[in-house]
């Protein structure tokens, strides 16, 4: 019960989101909090501080997928730093977050990295699990308000609305 009022604090979800679980297109995020991976700092996202967009990230590093999305991101991120803060969510069992940091540091992803632990049984990772992120990567694209503008498998998705929206 303490863990679903979570959730409903965590997230607040739209009314046409009704018929989906985890975040969609237009759920607002009120806030995002982890450790990071990389320097063990607690990172609390404030969307409202971000230039004008921030991009949530989730990856696996034992995931083909992620890694060959891993230069893509890195021009896409390097072409719009200006309108864009990205966080990266690895998803990651404990044994593997040495080749987690490795990944980082081998494709230069250098923005916070917060550690969503990959475990069996019932219990995951919190923001992946509060999201209803299932495949990966997923990259989610929020505005300052902290809603959902684009939320997909493909880095294309993110750049259309970043160039659609390059001059305003």
């Amino acid at each position: 019960m303490r863990l679903l009022l979570l959730i409903f604090l965590f997230v607040q979800v739209s009314a046409s989101t009704a018929q989906t679980t985890g975040a969609t297109v237009g759920t607002i995020l009120r806030s995002l909090s982890g450790g990071d991976m990389m320097t063990g700092e607690v990172i609390d996202i404030e969307f409202s501080q971000s230039p004008k967009y921030t991009l949530l990230h989730f990856w696996k590093s034992n995931s083909d997928s992620c890694i060959k999305d891993f230069p893509g991101l890195l021009k896409l991120v390097n072409g719009y730093k200006e309108r864009l803060v990205v966080y990266g969510f690895p998803y990651e069992y404990k044994q593997d977050i040495p080749s987690a940091k490795n990944t980082v540091n081998r494709f230069k992803l250098y923005w916070a990295q917060l550690l969503q632990y990959r475990q069996t049984g019932t219990q995951g990772a919190n923001v992946i699990d509060v999201l209803g992120v299932n495949e990966f990567p997923v990259y989610m694209l929020l505005n300052k308000r902290g809603a959902v503008v684009v939320r997909s498998v493909s880095l294309l998705d993110i750049e259309v609305v970043l160039k659609r929206n390059n001059d305003d």
